[in-house]
């Protein structure tokens, strides 16, 4: 009798064994595709995660994306186009080119990833390159990689990071994550849509702009100013030529006083004789 109850246990362990772990991780903000389509969440009605589900997505393992013994050959082990199942059939459905999947407008540099069964292991992010369509299918040759993480802390059931993407992304793009563990043989796979917004310029301080030039006060008119009447008149153009300064003439001065004195002296002699010759014609005419 112990020896079938032995049996039995060791079956019992078999069986348990071969039985796949339920989940793991995946990035949930922002969000996969895969935990999108998880249920309870309402981007699990979009048109492409009800076409995942019905080719066959298990929408409740949204976290168990995995490969084992890949050991960092993630190119050689994923082929392209079909990177976000890590080319496990029943995840293919997360593979769909296609414009409608979900897109989260990233609003910080946050990123969480939430560990159901957490694992010892490094994250390797990649986001695409300018060009990028969701409508085409997704190579590697389409990203690069910006963070590498090895053995961060997990804090609140979750691994958490501060991003750094490339500033030179705007607009629809892709984040791809990998998740290589140390303490299990296991890589994770996730691809997670998102709008990354225009960096701000930053503006010129004002106090290094050039300060504006103050406004020309008009002069105060005074009286004699309002009264005389402008003249449209153009002024002649004044000339670099001194000129000459003009000299009074001799009949615009007043006689000196030897002048004056010479005059009388004229005058007199004058009448001198003009008084001797009436006096010699009187007496020729008495004789």
């Amino acid at each position: 009798m112990p020896v079938f109850r032995l049996l039995g246990v060791l079956t019992l362990l078999m069986m348990l064994s071969a039985v796949p772990a339920h989940g793991h991780g995946a990035p949930t903000d922002p969000p996969s595709r895969a935990f999108l389509c998880s249920p309870g969440q309402p981007t699990a009605s979009s048109s492409p995660c009800r076409s995942a589900i019905a080719a066959g997505l298990p929408s409740k393992e949204w976290d168990n994306i995995r490969l084992p013994n890949v050991r960092g050959q993630d190119e050689a082990k994923v082929p392209d186009g079909k990177l976000c199942s890590a080319g496990l059939a029943k995840y293919a459905g997360l593979d769909q080119s296609s414009a409608a999947w979900p897109v989260t407008k990233l609003k910080s540099t946050a990123f969480t990833y939430r560990a159901t069964i957490p694992h010892q292991g490094s994250f390797r992010f990649y986001v695409t390159r300018d060009g990028f369509s969701p409508d085409r299918p997704l190579r590697w040759a389409d990203l690069d990689q910006f963070l590498n993480v090895p053995s961060p802390p997990l804090v609140n059931g979750s691994y958490e990071f501060q991003v750094q993407l490339p500033q030179d992304r705007t607009g629809r793009h892709l984040v791809y994550t990998v998740w290589q563990n140390t303490d299990t043989p296991d890589t994770y796979y996730s691809c997670t849509d998102v709008e990354i917004a225009a960096a701000v310029k930053p503006t010129t301080p004002a106090a290094q702009q050039a300060p504006a030039a103050p406004p020309v006060k008009a002069a105060p008119q005074t009286p004699a100013s309002r009264s005389a009447p402008s003249s449209t008149k153009p002024s002649a153009p004044k000339s670099s030529v001194p000129r000459p300064v003009p000299v009074a003439s001799s009949a615009e001065q007043p006689p000196s006083d030897a002048t004056r004195f010479g005059m009388a002296a004229v005058v007199a002699a004058l009448g001198g004789l003009v008084v001797l010759g009436g006096f010699v014609l009187w007496r020729k005419r008495i004789l």
